[in-house]
């Protein structure tokens, strides 16, 4: 009796794995393809007290920082990109205001993208928090993608020789990219 049940299972399961619905493959589908990843990274991170400032002179206004961005002009890049945000978040304790200047410039120092942002005061107490955020397309982009670093100017409009406080700058990239087939 269970030799019977045994053989009725397996020809019942041969015969409908030989009559299951197959649809043909179609490989031209593969030209219809298009991927859209979205990258998320950390863009630049600092972290400034009062004596940051001291060894840029006398009147200590300004801080400066150059990064190299060498995968914005990279061809995927350039090709795929379809928009692009930045996030800043400023956390000021200083009792004065700064602003921060990011400038996207090519291999020959030339300007091609730029993003000014004022800072409000804070105190030691109560740090202020200014957000940020910069969405890049079209024309923005093809400026953008012709950058190999970026020059953060921290711009101070009194000296900070004296004064107790922290700058703290975070700020994030996403990356859009659509790429087709």
């Amino acid at each position: 009796m269970k030799k019977n049940t045994y053989l009725l299972f397996l020809f019942t399961a041969v015969f409908l794995l030989f009559t299951a619905c197959i649809k043909d493959t179609d490989f031209e589908q593969t030209d219809d393809i298009v991927l859209s990843p979205i990258l998320e990274l950390d863009f630049l991170f600092f972290d400034i007290n009062s004596e940051s400032f001291t060894e840029f002179g006398v009147n200590n206004l300004a801080i400066t920082d150059t990064t190299n961005l060498d995968f914005l002009n990279d061809e995927i890049a350039v090709d795929n990109l379809i928009m692009a945000d930045f996030y800043f978040k400023n956390t000021n304790s200083f009792p004065i205001q700064f602003t921060t200047q990011y400038q996207f410039l090519d291999e020959n120092n030339e300007l091609h993208y730029e993003i000014i942002i004022p800072i409000d005061a804070g105190t030691t107490s109560n740090p202020v928090v200014t957000e940020h955020n910069e969405t890049i397309e079209d024309e923005g982009l093809v400026n953008l993608t012709m950058a190999e670093k970026v020059v953060v100017n921290i711009l101070a409009n009194s000296p900070v020789d004296n004064l107790d406080g922290n700058l703290n700058v975070q700020s994030k990239a996403t990356y859009y990219l659509r790429i087709e087939q």
